[in-house]
């Protein structure tokens, strides 16, 4: 069995989104220039560290393989095999690229959706230096943006949700970033594909935002922080169970649920 589950805003938090969580109360797990800036609670720690000994435990990341490198709490403490990073462009393996999976994935966007420069240049058309402080093309696949949220066109915005849709890309706007992701980049066919090379028969997930619904849909049993991106588009979802608590306390309440399910 593989518990599959995003990280940031999931299993692990910043000071911004860890809720009411005391940060005394809570444990580093991220480390970038030289300062801590992402945390577990101590109990959220400990009962991921025993379902990674009941399932095989693939962290999956929208993060690209030099952002979930910097989380010593889960790339060196908890070692696992498999690693879903890119929104799921790319499978690491043991630290390295899984070569079949890379080539499959571009191929696929190559074939099925439209080229990153038209997508850029659509983008650009209503870009302007209030609201966008920043814009990376993410492993060559998917552009993440970060945005003061207080001045972002909404209505332009919706237009080019719909404009993305015809060209085989997805919106997805996730705390102060803006994700713009080729369909054919997806969480939910990496985990599949994994499945298969485990050749495992039974899949539980989590994960917060849009950008995980096709992981959780691709799960057996699905769980969600309901603070996230997910849980404001959902009131109720006949697939995914959504926390009662929010913030870090939420990762505590899914790790249960899960450990409770696959305990029986």
């Amino acid at each position: 069995m593989i518990f599959a589950s995003d990280l940031d805003q999931t299993l692990i938090y910043s000071v911004r989104s860890k809720g009411d969580m005391a940060l005394e109360d809570m444990v580093p797990v991220e480390l970038y220039e030289g300062r801590h800036i992402s945390y577990m609670t101590k109990p959220a720690l400990d009962k991921l560290r025993q379902l990674a000994g009941m399932l095989r435990f693939v962290p999956v990341t929208t993060r690209i393989p030099e952002q979930f490198n910097r989380i010593f709490g889960i790339k060196e403490q908890l070692q696992p095999e498999y690693v879903i990073v890119s929104n799921g462009g790319t499978i690491l393996v043991n630290g390295r690229i899984d070569q079949e999976w890379h080539h499959f994935v571009r191929e696929a966007v190559k074939s099925h959706c439209a080229e990153s420069s038209e997508v850029a240049g659509l983008f650009d058309r209503i870009a302007a230096s209030h609201w966008v402080k920043s814009s990376d093309l993410c492993d060559g696949l998917f552009y993440s943006i970060a945005v003061d949220r207080d001045n972002l066109p909404l209505d332009s915005l919706e237009e080019l949700k719909q404009q993305l849709a015809s060209l085989g890309w997805s919106y997805s706007l996730q705390g102060r970033k803006i994700y713009l992701v080729p369909e054919k980049v997806s969480k939910g066919a990496a985990i599949q594909y994994v499945k298969e090379k485990l050749a495992s028969t039974y899949v539980y997930a989590a994960g917060d935002s849009l950008l995980d619904e096709s992981l959780l849909l691709a799960a057996d049993y699905a769980v969600a922080p309901v603070h996230g991106e997910l849980g404001r588009s959902y009131s109720s979802h006949p697939h995914i169970r959504f926390t009662s608590a929010r913030g870090a306390l939420a990762s505590e309440e899914l790790l249960d649920s899960i450990m409770e399910h696959a305990g029986r």
